[in-house]
């Protein structure tokens, strides 16, 4: 007895030696997993940070670029540098010089976003002007910009105490034109310290910030941007610009340091553009949470499974050695009472295998009762990967149809699509609620008709699939059979559902594993009528396709823009009436095509009209059409009408206005002329301050509206007024020529006697004659 129960010890031992040397190679395998997970993860942290880092170092460079450029550009502009010597901003025809400058000025915050506004300041007169904008210093800081904590003289000294060269001030919280903003100013001084002005642009602090967020700067951690002084002019997270800054040890790449106490991992990059610096810091605790967390969760892992391992391999070691010892017990050389022992432990044992048999037979029966309930869902699968060309052979198709119990027979096999209509996405809960209804009862009606040699899958939305099967032993019977299946389908399910249905049939195919090939077909179709919207079975192999498209390039818009606004009203007929035929003549649009084309006229009808225009009860005709366009249920084709009247109604309104203006211009310039044609400066430099244009236009504009130059019309004035006081008074004709606009009787009577043939003094005898 004792002999066995040594041996049972020793084998017990042995059984039980390499499960636990497993486990503990198992636990030493994890802590190594663990350590370089640490690495990695430190390693990916400061890769992501420094090209994050990098790119935006990069964006802001161009960014800032683009700024410096146009400020450099603003301060060489003609009119902008012109009006720094201005001292009198109101007198004389400077207002007229600062209206001119302001309207120069070009908004560059409608094309970047990067930009809140700029304006420009003058120290001689005291004006700020911005586009759009002209205001007194004092009156620009209290009503347009103001900064926190700065007050107006502050803000003063720093325009025009120093002069600025690429000068940028730290994100600053201001209200602009009413609303909070976030700024980095760019400040750049042009012309003399005397008659200096100063270009300032405001640069919305919080896209920059928006830039900096996107680098991982998790619990603790933050980046900011600091010029080549060391001041900072951008920042997040829990850092601001004070002398700690420097405790804090930065070089160029990745290092580590302290800050406020505890260890942080630090990524830095210098711009080459400008020579600032871009700094990302991280607490080293927050970047190894991660590899801390897998640390914790492998050592208790390992530590239960440790335990439990030792368990089961000691119950393992002991059940794989008790066999062997009932063997040695059943030997001759074992007594009676251990015989009998020997057999109670070998009952009970089939027992337990009985009861495990039975257990294992109980759960076949649970097992397969499930899958029948999972049978729907293991279909959906089958057709799902059917559809999607995931079968390579037959053989994986008939194992796959064996498991979800389809039968599907045929020497001929079709893909069809049918889109149910009046539903478009997006999907509420109850359009789906009410599609799977419309859906159940079609899918119920379709299979009704032809169980054996149809199968219907719902594709979701408002589609469904049917795969149909045919014996036909030519292609051609094939289809001509399915035509007609279709059609009838198609008659079936239209009594079911009436707000539109659309059967989409893609080609025959002669094996299952190449269905796919037909439901990409059927798709293509689907999608084809869809854009077209006039068809309802459509199938693939009598589609002709039709590229959509219509007439209205760019340079016709263009031209038809230009038009509207000069109120050219036969010419801006003519070209509509180009685009009407091109359209309906050439390339007959679809309705979808039409609706995009009418999208597009509306756009342009937008850009045709002028800022403020209204009609005469205050409304905006333009709009009132464009409202009409949204309707979805408006025809296209009576849309682009309605838009090619608006155009035409539009163009003629600016031609009236064009007119009256004109005709208000002629009869200006010429009593400005009876007025002043006794002055001898009278010129059309005058003229053109007058009508507030310029000398070219007042020059065509006499030509094209008066029929006279002016030189010859001016002449014609002087000389009927000259024969006037010639033929009345007796005063010396040198007085009548200096009182008609002559300076130099010479060059007076060289004008009269050109003019009437005649000398003053002979017209004057034969008239008083």
């Amino acid at each position: 007895m004792k002999e066995a129960t040594g041996s049972h010890a020793v084998l017990l031992f042995r059984l039980f030696v390499p499960y636990a040397v497993i486990l503990l190679a198992s636990l030493l395998v994890g802590w190594f997993a663990y350590h370089k997970t640490s690495e990695l993860v430190e390693s990916e942290s400061r890769e992501r940070n420094s090209a994050v880092l990098g790119q935006v170092r990069e964006s802001l460079d161009r960014r800032f670029a683009e700024i410096e450029t146009i400020a450099r550009q603003m301060s060489s502009e003609s009119k902008v540098l012109s009006f720094q010597f201005v001292k009198s901003p109101f007198s004389d025809t400077h207002p007229y010089r600062l209206w001119e400058l302001e309207k120069s000025l070009f908004d560059y915050q409608v094309f970047n976003h990067f930009i809140v506004d700029y304006y420009i300041a003058y120290k001689n007169s005291g004006m700020v002007v911005s586009p759009g904008k002209v205001y007194t210093s004092r009156q620009f800081y209290d009503l347009q910009l103001h900064y926190e904590g700065l007050s107006y003289e502050d803000w003063y000294k720093q325009l025009f105490n120093e002069f600025h060269y690429k000068t940028y001030m730290p994100g600053t919280e201001v209200k602009y034109e009413g609303k909070a903003y976030s700024v980095v100013s760019y400040m750049q001084s042009f012309g003399s310290r005397d008659s200096q002005g100063m270009i300032t642009v405001l640069i919305d602090n919080k896209q920059i910030q928006e830039m900096l967020g996107h680098i991982d700067i998790e619990q603790g951690g933050f980046a900011y941007i600091a010029d080549q002084n060391g001041r900072v002019i951008s920042q997040i997270g829990d850092v601001f610009p004070d002398s700690n800054l420097k405790a804090l040890a930065v070089r160029e790449g990745f290092s580590r340091g302290q800050w406020k106490g505890e260890d942080m991992l630090i990524t830095q990059t210098t711009s080459g553009y400008n020579g600032w610096t871009y700094v990302a810091a991280q607490p080293e605790a927050v970047v190894l949470r991660k590899a801390h967390y897998i640390k914790e969760l492998t050592l208790s892992v390992f530590t239960a499974s440790l335990a439990l391992g030792l368990a089961a391999a000691f119950v393992l070691a002991y059940r794989s050695s008790t066999p062997v010892i009932k063997l040695q017990r059943m030997l001759p050389s074992a007594d009676r009472r251990g015989t009998n022992r020997n057999r109670l432990l070998r009952l009970n044992a089939m027992e337990d295998i009985h009861h495990s048999v039975s257990a294992l037979i109980d759960s076949r029966e649970e097992l397969r009762r499930r899958l029948d309930e999972q049978l729907p869902l293991m279909q959906n699968v089958f057709f799902d990967r059917l559809l999607k060309g995931g079968f390579t052979s037959m053989e994986d198709v008939e194992n796959a149809m064996d498991h979800a119990k389809i039968s599907i027979c045929g020497t001929c096999h079709t893909l069809a699509v049918i889109r149910l209509g009046g539903y478009q996405a997006p999907y509420n809960e109850g359009m789906l609620t009410e599609l799977d209804i419309v859906k159940l009862a079609v899918s119920d009606r379709i299979s009704g008709m032809e169980p054996d040699s149809l199968k219907i899958h719902d594709l979701g939305e408002n589609q469904l699939a049917l795969l149909l099967s045919s014996h036909a032993d030519t292609e051609e019977r094939c289809r001509e059979e399915v035509k007609r299946r279709v059609t009838r389908i198609f008659d079936q399910i239209l009594s079911l559902h009436q707000a539109g249905i659309t059967i989409a049939v893609g080609g025959q195919q002669s094996r299952l594993t190449e269905i796919y090939r037909s439901f990409g077909e059927a798709i293509f179709v689907q999608n084809h009528a869809y854009w077209g919207g006039r068809e309802q079975i459509i199938f693939h192999d009598d589609m002709k396709l039709t590229v959509p498209a219509y007439y209205f390039p760019s340079d016709v818009e263009q031209r038809l823009i230009q038009m509207v606004k000069s109120g050219n009203y036969q010419e801006t007929q003519q070209l509509i009436q180009m685009i009407r035929d091109k359209n309906k003549g050439e390339l007959q649009p679809s309705l979808a095509v039409e609706r995009i084309l009418s999208q597009e006229l509306c756009g342009t009808l937008l850009k045709c009209r002028e800022r403020g225009q209204q009609g005469p009860d205050g409304r905006i005709p333009e709009i009132d059409t464009i409202l009409k366009a949204a309707d979805p249920r408006m025809d296209p084709a009576s849309l682009i009408e309605m838009v090619q009247r608006g155009l035409l109604e539009l163009c003629r309104q600016n031609e009236q206005r064009k007119k009256s203006h004109n005709d208000k211009l002629a009869v200006q310039l010429a009593s400005f002329i009876h007025e002043h044609f006794h002055d001898p400066d009278l010129s059309l430099a005058m003229l053109a301050r007058e009508a507030r244009t310029s000398e070219a236009y007042v020059s065509y504009f006499f030509k094209e509206h008066i029929g006279l130059n002016f030189s010859d019309y001016l002449e014609d004035i002087r000389m009927n007024r000259a024969k006037a006081l010639l033929a009345g008074e007796n005063r010396p004709i040198s007085e009548i020529a200096l009182s008609v606009g002559y300076l130099s009787l010479n060059s007076f009577s060289r004008a009269f006697k050109r003019a009437n043939g005649v000398s003053a003094t002979e017209y004057r005898r034969l008239n008083q004659a």
